[in-house]
């Protein structure tokens, strides 16, 4: 009675046990997925405004900016007045007049940073800097506004007033593009460098350059432009040089000519090399400014049907947006184009959402390849340029007359012809985040088309990040998949031998291949990297022939093994004729080797990468997928071999005796009755193979180049979706965009694995089922 007793408490203890056993796994897995879903859920927020302030302003806004804390807002007038204003209070703090103005107009602004431009009605061209100086008294930040003026320069012989300015300046060189009222273009350029004696040289000129675009047309027909203009711009060096004076009025002198093309817009970029010039036909002519005295003009191109009325550069000004009189806005980018005489092209990247009305300002943000755009019915768009994404779209119910970016992205400011100023304050953290930048072909600055590109980081602050997950992904894939070509065979055929062939007096070699699973592969990794890899890479010829000289081994083997004498073969026990490949197989892989040099010398006609390169178009890295494969294998194999090997031994008897009973061989017996017999078993040993294949990161991290690409090439390296996220998660800030996409990329892993093990599970129960029936 109590022996009764004391069974139904243990079963009782052990059904709980298990059962909360259970639970408590399925609540883990349940945990992790819900954390890594909760770190993944902010890429999919939209961008949102948290405030809106307004505030009045008291004239005509030319620019304006604010500091890094938006704290302090600075409003320059047309006036020459700068304002510096509370944004907490709305108190005026400190007021600035630009002097030298004498009566004079501010017409138009460029914004360089913290350096600005602005050009007068007179022709006179103001550099001034602002900047913000931050101190502290106790828990309270005080933010005190600095203004040094720089330099003026008059930028036109005939005192006519200034239209457009675009400026760009570093610690030697300044250069200014200004468009006057009367139709000239002037290029406003100054140098400073070191003499012979080690003492300053500052060179100081300017240049009417109207010329190099008002001789092409607006009906010239744009395909032939780049060949004509390119030329045009060296014939023009080569006078230059000779002392000639070239149409353009080479001498300095500006000419009182009226041109007959309009600008309607200018911008000169960050290395001060390339010019671009907006006209109302619709044409963007790209000047070469590299010699300040000798400038040419590169291409025309047509961007639009419609007037070009806003032109500015993103962050790193590289990639240039382009605002029309319709409303367009679009990104364009010079591109290598080999049908081009110069070797590059002006091509439109990305197409972002129109506005209902002309674009009459852009703005980018200082932090990412955002940017503003406004129109002149109030309307200001908020984009990216890499997700080609509006993420928030403004209304004043004004004309815009001014808009900024805050430093750090976080806010946008806006003047109006109403006399206000809007600040809204953003929550935009992940902009460059949609399911085309992490699934689909984007199109980078510095690449030639679309493409899948994993780049995280780069060496400077305007890097454009590349996040998509595809070349990760394919990684993943084409690690397992060459891992498991290796070792599914490999796994399966040693199962089926250990378990219906093999000697009982050898059945040791079950647990030494189970104890290669324990063997940790950070291990294997180091030895695939640092011993396999220069391994093959020396000895690949050998490797290549070794199949040929493997195979013909085994044929002499069973040659030798037919003709041994019936005494010979009675030393061996049943089941271990196998070691008499050892030494043929041995013999084979010694042959190779020696055998490899003639190889390579005499049928691949030298070094093997040359002839891979030459003849396949494939390139041969040292860590490549073979290598991963190989490595891999090991770590997989023991699984595998391990859960087949228990399956087939599992096959009732009473089928094996019956399968031989009726005739069928042994080896029949194991491929018509075994196999399909244990099938469910060996299918759940290559799903757990494949799982381990996918998740495995150390091996893949050490045995490969690690480089994300997109090339089934075997001879060539791959990242894979676990090998990233142990390199990049170090490095990812906290709450990033990097950091949550880490964290995606996991998320697909966890699903992925989840679907296939459940699918794998439904198909093993099925199989079950219908060989149970047997």
């Amino acid at each position: 009675m109590k022996s009764l007793k004391r069974r139904r408490y243990a079963d009782r203890a052990a059904h709980w046990v298990i059962t909360l056993g259970g639970t408590a796994t399925v609540l883990v897995i349940l945990a992790l997925f819900i954390f890594i879903f909760l770190e993944v859920y902010p890429l999919l927020q939209d961008a949102r405004i948290t405030k809106e302030t307004t505030h009045s302003v008291h004239g005509k806004v030319i620019s304006m900016g604010v500091d890094d804390h938006q704290e302090v807002a600075y409003i320059i007038y047309n006036n020459g007045v700068i304002e510096f204003i509370s944004l907490k209070s709305g108190a005026l703090l400190k007021k600035h007049h630009v002097s030298g103005l004498d009566g004079s107009v501010i017409t138009s602004a460029d914004k360089d940073h913290d350096r600005l431009v602005l050009a007068t009605n007179d022709g006179k061209v103001f550099t001034i800097s602002i900047s913000f100086s931050e101190s502290f008294a106790g828990d309270s930040r005080a933010v005190t506004p600095e203004v040094l003026e720089e330099k003026k320069v008059k930028a036109s012989k005939l005192k006519a007033g200034i239209l457009n300015v675009t400026s760009r300046g570093d610690d030697s060189t300044d250069v200014t593009a200004v468009y006057t009222n009367d139709g000239h273009l002037i290029l406003i350029a100054s140098e400073t460098g070191k003499t012979p004696l080690d003492n300053e040289e500052k060179k100081e000129f300017q240049k009417d350059i109207t010329g190099l675009f008002v001789a092409h047309s607006i009906n010239q027909n744009t395909a032939s432009v780049p060949y004509l203009l390119q030329t045009e711009g060296i014939e023009r060096r080569e006078k230059a040089k000779a002392g000639m004076q070239t149409a353009d009025n080479s001498s300095g002198d500006l000419t009182e000519q009226r041109t007959g093309t309009e600008i309607t817009s200018l911008a000169l970029d960050l290395f001060m090399e390339n010019l671009y010039i907006g006209t109302p036909s619709g044409d963007v002519f790209h000047i070469d400014v590299r010699d300040r005295e000798n400038p040419y003009l590169v291409e025309k191109v047509k961007v639009s049907e419609s007037a070009v009325t806003a032109l500015g550069f993103l962050l790193g000004d590289v990639s240039l947006v382009v605002g029309d009189a319709s409303g367009g806005v679009n990104v364009w980018m010079q591109v290598r184009d080999d049908r081009s005489s110069w070797g590059w092209a002006l091509k439109k990247v990305h197409i972002l959402r129109s506005h209902k009305a002309p674009v009459i300002a852009v703005a980018p943000s200082m932090r990412d390849k955002g940017f503003l755009t406004a129109a002149t019915d109030g309307t200001i768009y908020l984009n990216h340029a890499t997700s080609e994404q509006t993420l928030l779209r403004f209304k004043t119910g004004y004309t815009p007359v001014a808009l900024a970016f805050s430093p750090k992205a976080n806010g946008i400011f806006v003047a109006d012809t109403n006399n206000r100023l809007f600040q809204w304050r953003i929550f935009n953290p992940h902009p460059e985040i949609t399911v085309k930048t992490l699934f689909g072909r984007v199109w980078y600055e510095g690449y030639e088309k679309p493409e899948f590109v994993w780049q995280s980081t780069g060496g400077t602050d305007d890097f454009e990040p590349k996040l998509s997950l595809v070349p990760l992904i394919f990684g993943t894939i084409k690690g397992t998949l060459y891992t498991l070509v290796i070792a599914v065979p490999i796994g399966i055929f040693a199962a089926l031998y250990t378990s219906q062939f093999l000697h009982n007096s050898l059945k040791i070699i079950k647990p030494v291949i189970e104890i290669m699973a324990a063997l940790p592969s950070v291990i294997l990794g180091f030895l695939a990297g640092l011993w396999l890899a220069p391994l093959m890479e020396r000895m690949f010829p050998a490797i290549i022939i070794m199949p040929f000289f493997i195979t013909l081994s085994i044929g002499i083997a069973l040659v030798v093994w037919k003709y041994l004498p019936v005494i010979g073969k009675g030393w061996y026990r049943h089941g271990t004729e196998v070691l008499v490949l050892i030494p043929f197989i041995i013999g084979a892989i010694v042959v190779s080797i020696q055998l490899g040099g003639v190889f390579e010398t005499n049928i691949l006609r030298g070094d093997y990468r040359e002839w891979f390169s030459r003849v396949l178009g494939l390139k041969y890295d040292q860590r490549n997928a073979v290598v991963v494969g190989i490595a891999m294998g090991f770590a997989v194999i023991p699984l595998i071999f391990t859960i087949s090997e228990d399956a087939m031994s599992n096959v009732p008897k009473s089928l094996i005796s019956a399968s031989l009973a009726l005739g069928a061989t042994p080896w029949q017996t194991a491929v018509r009755v075994i196999l399909p017999t244990a099938s469910p078993g060996i299918f759940s040993a290559i799903m757990i193979g494949f799982g381990r294949a996918v998740g495995e990161t150390m091996i893949v991290l050490m045995a490969t180049g690690n480089t994300p690409i997109m090339e089934w090439n075997l001879f060539n390296g791959f990242r894979a979706l676990s090998a990233n996220i142990a390199v990049e998660i170090p490095e990812a800030p906290f709450g990033g965009t990097l950091y949550r996409v880490l964290f995606l990329a996991s998320l697909l892993l966890f699903v992925t694995t989840f679907i296939v093990n459940t699918l794998a599970e439904t198909v093993r129960r099925r199989m079950r089922l219908k060989y149970n029936k047997l």
